[in-house]
């Protein structure tokens, strides 16, 4: 699914720089893609076709990816997270295939988590509350 490429943010210790959505509508918490920009690189999320799983990709530069991204740095829940480092990251378990939950600030540090989990051919962001 590529969380690898999330633990590889976490162990160089990446801050969240940018995140940027393609938007399907008004609800920005249903989007076609999510590129999520850290000091040590870009990783870019959308929903394989069919809808069952996630895809996760690192890229080099901004002409990789699709044109159609907007800012969402003022969008629920990225501006919450900005400048925060990825602390954890891993797939929910079986109520949620195919999802994957990341995690921004230590345990210690007033932790977010986000889940993102595809949706026919979108991915729902969704804030959860701080981990126990």
């Amino acid at each position: 699914m590529g969380i690898e490429l999330f633990e590889r943010a976490i162990s160089g210790g990446g801050q969240l720089l940018q995140a940027e959505i393609a938007p399907l509508g008004a609800d920005t918490a249903t989007v076609a893609m999510l590129a999520l920009t850290f000091d040590v690189g870009r990783i870019v999320v959308h929903a394989e076709p069919g809808g069952a799983e996630l895809s996760i990709e690192y890229v080099e530069s901004p002409e990789q990816i699709s044109k159609a991204l907007q800012d969402a740095s003022e969008e629920e829940p990225w501006w919450r997270l900005l400048g925060s480092p990825l602390a954890r990251a891993w797939p929910p378990g079986p109520d949620h295939p195919g999802a994957v939950c990341i995690q921004f600030r230590g345990d210690d540090q007033n932790p977010r988590v986000v889940t993102l989990q595809p949706r026919g051919s979108a991915i729902r962001i969704r804030l959860e509350n701080p981990p126990a």
